[in-house]
């Protein structure tokens, strides 16, 4: 472009600026967790009933979105324990899926929609702690809220 067409106004005033680069992918393993049941030899967080949130890896995953690939590993599990490990997978009857997540300093939003499914008072917690120190770790932040259908996951695993 010519410095007078530039001038006079028949180019353009700012150059376009790059789109912002993909991120790449990682391929790791995804720290995902279940519940140690009350009475378990298990080491972890306490939670509710006696139980204990524990951390398990998964076999390496590529991903561009860790948060994502943890918590969309943790929903595909349908099977009640995990393995010969005794770990109890309190979300194995829901039917949810990741939509997305936002974050904002030390605390990741993350947005599911479909239903949970609650099968007791002890699994209200065990279904906000595998949510929560899930999403957390993947994405190395202090603190995570989980909304489902927009609603935060304490209000709908509350067992009245």
């Amino acid at each position: 472009m010519r410095i007078e067409d530039y001038l006079s106004g028949r180019g353009p005033a700012v150059p376009e600026a790059p789109a912002p680069a993909a991120q790449a992918p990682i391929t790791v393993p995804l720290t995902v967790y279940y519940i140690g049941l009350a009475g378990e030899e298990t080491s972890g967080g306490g939670i509710g009933c006696g139980d204990s949130v524990v951390a398990t890896l998964t076999q390496p995953v590529t991903s561009t979105d860790q948060l994502g690939a943890s918590i969309t590993h943790l929903l595909a599990n349908k099977q009640e324990f995990l393995g010969e490990s005794g770990l109890y997978n309190a979300l194995n009857s829901s039917a949810l899926s990741y939509q997305g997540s936002t974050q904002d300093g030390d605390t990741v939003t993350v947005n599911l929609s479909g239903s949970v499914t609650v099968r007791g008072t002890c699994d209200g917690p065990r279904i906000e702690a595998q949510l929560e120190q899930t999403a957390a770790t993947a994405a190395g932040v202090a603190e995570a809220v989980v909304l489902v259908n927009g609603i935060p996951i304490e209000k709908l695993v509350a067992v009245k």
